[in-house]
């Protein structure tokens, strides 16, 4: 007789793990179990009945915000009880609340917030379930906005250290949840890897040289991402360009360093848009 595995259903299926160390130390055991079945709408309605009596209980009110989110309820109530929760003394429900408050403005397009909210669960909690999580998470969003993480070489550094730990079910878990058009194109992977290998084994031993914005990895990144294969000639096209285009000093931008000057992808893919390619 064959075995029949139940699953959570939800974005999370391993979410309870998260909440392991809340729930020994704090009391909603039923609220706790309907959790577990992913009873989310049960969860939520036991979790009001434990904070009526104590409504300082941040464990029944995270429960309840993440229920709340699992049944498909985005309200604004869920968004700012998780972001009340992500300024907790309690270092596990703060990191646990920065986590799914992250994907929710992740969801909404934020990518800056959700970056700081992501890298705060990361760097905050001693859950490895929700360490390798947000960790996957945060390397999924820096995947499609790279330019995120660029002043933080530490985080980077620790993403990579524990990628060997994410696996293919867990990486489907922390997909981007901006859906379909949000995530990147199977053409564009062979670019990624190109700039991943450029950033990681060349830029460090020859520095940031590029004179234009965005740089030109981040430009062949986008390139790829829009066009695919058609990147790589966008690329040396631009590389040829270079000198001229700082000769001539249009569009400069001001930052920390010397004057860059501005050059993304979309002056230069005019007859792939002309030609319907859009």
């Amino acid at each position: 007789m064959a075995m029949v595995t139940r699953r959570i259903p939800g974005l999370l299926p391993g979410i309870l793990f998260f909440f392991t160390p809340l729930l020994c130390s704090a009391g909603p055991d039923l609220a706790a179990d309907l959790f577990e079945e992913g009873r989310w709408t049960e969860c939520s309605r036991e979790c009001r009945r434990v904070l009526l009596s104590d409504p300082a209980d941040e464990t029944a009110r995270l429960l309840q915000a993440v229920s709340s989110l699992r049944s498909g309820r985005t309200n604004e109530w869920a968004g700012d009880t998780l972001a009340a929760l992500s300024r907790s003394r309690r270092p596990e429900v703060r990191a646990m609340a920065a986590y799914e408050l992250g994907r929710v403005v992740w969801a909404k397009n934020d990518a800056g917030a959700a970056f700081d909210l992501l890298r705060k669960a990361f760097l905050e909690t001693r859950s490895q379930p929700l360490f390798l999580r947000s960790g996957c998470s945060l390397h999924t969003l820096l995947r499609d906005f790279p330019t995120l993480g660029k002043n933080d070489p530490s985080v980077l550094q620790s993403l990579e250290t524990c990628r060997p730990l994410w696996t293919l079910e867990l990486r489907e878990e922390c997909a981007s949840p901006l859906g379909p058009q949000g995530r990147e194109p199977w053409v564009a992977t062979p670019g990624r890897w190109v700039v991943t290998f450029y950033r990681n084994q060349i830029a460090p031993a020859i520095g940031a040289r590029c004179s234009l914005e965005p740089s030109c990895s981040v430009y062949f990144l986008a390139a790829s991402r829009k066009h695919g294969l058609l990147g790589l000639p966008m690329l040396a096209d631009r590389l040829v360009r270079e000198p001229s285009v700082v000769a001539e000093g249009r569009h400069p931008v001001q930052g920390d360093g010397p004057t860059r000057f501005a050059d993304p992808v979309s002056d230069h893919d005019a007859w792939f848009r002309a030609e319907g390619g859009e």
